[in-house]
């Protein structure tokens, strides 16, 4: 009996949530022993990109040399991988979906289902001629749109004249320690003020969108609390200039550790997660932080209105440094069983709605619809 062939296709695999989501769904799919599943990145992958060793060696992996910019080539390119790898399903995220546009028009010689994940709100995820584009290709049923929290589904409906109708809430594995685990521990030590001083984690991409210079604002305004925030993450290259300012401006009680591997040893001795974001989908980030039990500190946008509850964590009013510091110093005012509880409420909601595993059920049973 043939197998059941998956292609999942990313523009190329950056540090972002997205990506790190499509390798996980295609890690959790290649579990079925009667499934093929192919990656494909529409870039070439460098080292600056994430490590193809995160990926089951069972999975195929294909880079397609996508110039930077627009480029005519890929729509040739795609139709070319589709026809020689005749999958049943191609499931495209971010920007990929544009470039399938012209395939998912041409190549009929056999059927195959197409699924496109939302993973921000419309508005952001897409500028007007795409969401132009992606209410054609959702309207018809060519492509089945998938939004990944309850925000997002909204915005979704409202862009796309109500055929967005799929709500499959984003899914990561839990975090888990590392060989490295005990060096890490030293290197956050050594830049506690004392063995007292609680730890504020910031996992993300510096840019405009997570909006570090509101966390750099708040910790300025609490230099006085025996607390740190590290911020983990790298930039692209455009957005250099940004990292050259966060860095000039920052107090010294926030520290840039930059990329790294062992993103679970820092999740897993720290205190609490900071995301000071001006939009959002559901971030993978903070579903990594629940499976650790570290409590959110969060803005109030996206995904996060939905889950960050008084039981699991604290929202800012409004993304401003006033609401933001508001929303760590009651943080800070926490008794130790009161924080005890909100580490196991996270814990407990990771497991019963954001496992990969949860999540890859959900999709496997939309690809045989």
């Amino acid at each position: 009996m043939s197998k059941f062939k998956i292609v999942q296709m990313v523009p190329a695999l950056g540090w972002g949530g997205a990506q790190v989501f499509a390798i996980q769904l295609c890690n959790e799919l290649i579990k079925n022993p009667d499934y093929d599943v192919t990656l494909v990145s529409m870039y070439h992958h460098t080292e600056a990109h994430l490590p193809i060793s995160h990926l089951n060696p069972r999975i195929k992996f294909r880079s397609m040399g996508k110039h930077k910019g627009f480029d005519f080539s890929m729509f040739g390119a795609i139709k070319k991988m589709i026809r020689e790898e005749k999958p049943d399903v191609v499931h495209t995220h971010l920007h990929a979906g544009y470039y399938c546009f012209d395939a998912f028009l041409n190549v009929t010689e056999f059927p195959f289902k197409k699924i496109h994940t939302l993973h921000n709100l419309a508005q952001k995820e897409s500028p007007l001629h795409g969401r132009l584009a992606y209410n054609f290709f959702f309207k018809r049923n060519i492509i089945t749109p998938v939004s990944i929290s309850d925000e997002v589904l909204l915005s979704a409906q409202k862009a796309y004249d109500g055929s967005a109708k799929i709500l499959i809430l984003n899914g990561s594995y839990p975090v888990k320690i590392s060989n490295e685990f005990e060096a890490v521990k030293e290197k956050i030590n050594a830049l506690k003020k004392n063995s007292e001083t609680k730890v504020l984690l910031n996992v993300a991409r510096i840019c405009k969108q997570k909006n570090q210079l509101l966390l750099l604002e708040s910790m300025r305004q609490l230099q006085d609390e025996n607390i740190i925030a590290l911020v983990l993450g790298h930039h692209l290259p455009d957005d250099k200039a940004l990292y050259d300012e966060l860095i000039a401006k920052k107090p010294d009680n926030v520290h840039f550790m930059g990329k790294t591997q062992e993103v679970g040893d820092y999740y897993l001795q720290s205190d609490a997660f900071v995301l000071t974001s001006i939009f959002e989908g559901l971030p993978i980030s903070s579903l990594e932080a629940m499976s650790a039990g570290i409590i959110p500190i969060c803005t109030p946008v996206g995904g996060l209105k939905n889950i960050v509850t008084k039981d699991i964590g604290f929202l800012s009013d409004e993304v401003s440094v006033q609401s933001f510091t508001k929303a760590v110093k009651q943080y800070l005012s926490l008794s130790v069983e009161d924080a005890s509880a909100l580490q196991q409420n996270n814990k407990l909601l990771y497991q019963q709605k954001f496992s990969m595993e949860s999540c890859t059920a959900q999709y496997d049973k939309l690809y045989h619809n």
